[in-house]
């Protein structure tokens, strides 16, 4: 597995993440902002660190669908949004493209 490859998973969960905490303000809803930009920082971080290690720029697509996936799965699971074989298609191939990066 190339050295990269744990960066652009770390990249994709975080900029999935940062998503999914998006509130009114408020208290809780600062709290989520600053969550919100963490999981942004770090996953820049983890886009920088992943290109340092020799990543290919023709992953970043694949990352920020990884993303998309976590966000759609965060919808289903929290937020009780309908389930569809198309979405859930979407879901896995976008897993499965991160998955296909490895080498």
């Amino acid at each position: 597995m190339s050295p990269w490859f744990w960066y652009a998973v770390i990249a994709a969960v975080l900029y999935g993440a940062h998503q999914i905490s998006n509130q009114k303000f408020s208290i809780t809803g600062l709290n989520y902002s600053l969550l919100t930009g963490i999981c942004v920082g770090a996953g820049t971080i983890a886009f920088f660190l992943l290109f340092q290690k020799g990543g290919p720029l023709s992953a970043a697509p694949a990352i920020l669908a990884g993303g998309a996936a976590i966000m759609a799965i965060a919808g289903i699971l929290f937020f009780h949004e309908a389930r569809s074989w198309q979405r859930l298609a979407g879901v896995a191939f976008a897993i499965i493209g991160l998955f296909l990066l490895r080498k």
